[in-house]
């Protein structure tokens, strides 16, 4: 089945065998794994650093990251860092050419509702509009919910209108609505992910995971069926593909990809299983539908995005702001954060995992003075957490970290303002969209023959130093797909 990967249990114990003084030492390597989880919480989201205490103590003196205490570095911009030339922290090789892009369009849009989605939709007679309304009557939906979704359909269907091209004109906008509809209402009915039984829901969302009682739904293909018809393939672009036919290998021989990438729609993952599947081929769209990503737990709460979100694999954490917000839950919250992190890390040891985040924390939005999508910029600490996980599993050697550059905002724009109340309006456009991947970054030198003190400093900087390096390779591919001109 599209986009299935095997379920990862939490807390499941990574592998120990031999004598009981070898088997002590590996119980005492997963405790420090489960330590060094709650540090790395606080990176996803960089709002998280004030939920966890962190310091090299924590870490143990065994890790080859443990020198130096993890600091609350400012945010890393587009500044030019001392004592490196930028020249030489972004790609000197040109991007060649997308040599997998096929010569035509490799796929049609739905003109009718195919029976894998069709069998959700009650056989009542009612139009989509019309059943949207009785379920707002019946309280089966919220009121928020209806106008979401005919504000939003509505709004589908004009941008489809004023497509160029003629094939997506012919999606049949309101049946898929339909289904959208039924699955808002299954989400309110019976709330997938924030419930009494699991006050902090599911860490780790494998794609396309269903209840015992539900007849399988392929979300992940409802998603990129959706995603489809509001992109502009011709003009659409991939940059660095040879990169990503290089990720490709690595994941093959067991090794793990970790994406630091900018963040600029709530429709991203989807951008991104499109793009490689469409751009590059079937076997890329399994690379894509494979990523592993780390999000806000809001992505399976809001019931709007939850039917997207199920179709992707999805490690979710808690930001310091949501924490704070229901007092009785901080605990639990907390320890949501420390299982997610937890199994990041064992993903990492198994291997072949391909990981995506935003080191920024969230989306880039457009300046209201400029009128230009500026990038976030990156938090260090975010980059080095993920990098300690990775450590901690044994597994920093085989994990190889790639900037990736997005130009993805216009198809579905974030609102102007950050965070707010579930059940933001939904407003889409007919666009292209552009990616790029950059060379892979280098692992920076360190002179271990410091003395302590200064070790610890040369750490600090090294990590602002990586950071940078990232936040401009990132930038100077954004710049090359054109993002600032969105």
């Amino acid at each position: 089945q599209r986009g299935r990967r095997p379920t990862v249990t939490a807390g499941a114990a990574l592998p120990t065998g031999g004598s009981g003084k070898e088997r002590g030492a590996g119980d005492q390597r997963m405790l420090r794994l489960v330590v060094a989880a709650a540090l790395v919480a606080a990176a996803c989201l960089p709002e998280f650093a004030s939920g966890f205490s962190s310091g090299a103590a924590l870490l143990g003196a065994g890790s080859r990251l443990a020198s130096g205490r993890v600091s609350r570095a400012r945010p890393v911009g587009p500044a030019k860092v001392a004592g490196r030339s930028l020249l030489r922290m972004v790609a000197s090789a040109q991007r060649t050419a997308n040599v997998f892009r096929p010569e035509t369009r490799p796929y049609d849009v739905s003109k009718t509702l195919p029976e894998d989605f069709a069998w959700i939709v009650p056989e009542d007679g009612l139009t989509v509009k019309d059943r949207i309304a009785k379920y707002v009557s019946d309280g089966e939906l919220e009121k928020s919910d209806g106008f979401i979704l005919l504000s939003w359909m509505t709004n589908f269907r004009e941008a489809l209108d004023n497509a160029p091209n003629d094939y997506s004109k012919d999606f049949c906008v309101e049946d898929y609505f339909s289904v959208l509809a039924e699955l808002v209402r299954k989400e309110r009915n019976r709330p997938h992910y924030f419930n009494n039984d699991e006050p902090t829901g599911t860490h780790w969302e494998p794609a396309n995971k269903h209840h015992p009682d539900s007849r399988f739904f392929d979300y992940q293909k409802f998603g990129i069926e959706v995603t489809r018809p509001l992109i502009d393939w011709e003009n659409s672009e991939i940059l660095g593909a040879e990169n990503i036919a290089k990720i490709k290998e690595q994941l093959a021989a067991g090794d793990n990809v970790v994406f630091c990438s900018n963040h600029q729609s709530e429709s991203d993952t989807h951008c991104l299983f499109t793009l490689l599947e469409d751009q590059m081929g079937a076997e890329f769209g399994k690379l894509a539908s494979d990523i592993v990503f780390i999000a806000g737990e809001r992505v399976l709460r809001d019931p709007i995005v939850v039917p997207f979100s199920r179709g992707c694999n999805l490690l979710t954490v808690y930001s310091k702001k949501h924490i704070d917000s229901e007092p009785d839950l901080k605990t639990a919250k907390m320890s949501h954060n420390q299982r997610t992190m937890k199994q990041l890390g064992t993903l990492f040891y198994k291997g072949g995992t391909c990981m995506w985040f935003a080191p920024s924390g969230g989306r880039d939005r457009r300046n209201p003075e400029t009128g230009k999508v500026e990038l976030s910029p990156f938090d260090p600490n975010a980059i080095e957490m993920i990098r300690q996980v990775a450590d901690k599993a044994g597994a920093l050697k085989k994990t190889h970290f790639y900037p990736m550059a997005l130009a993805t905002h216009n198809i579905f724009p974030p609102p102007a303002s950050v965070g707010g109340a579930f059940g933001e309006e939904r407003v889409v456009n007919y666009v292209p969209l552009r990616l790029a991947v950059s060379d892979e970054i280098e692992e920076l030198p360190l002179d271990k023959t410091l003395d302590a003190a200064e070790l610890r400093k040369a750490v600090k900087e090294q990590r602002k130093l990586r950071a940078q390096m990232v936040f401009d390779r990132m930038k100077a591919d954004y710049e090359r797909i054109k993002g600032m001109e969105q």
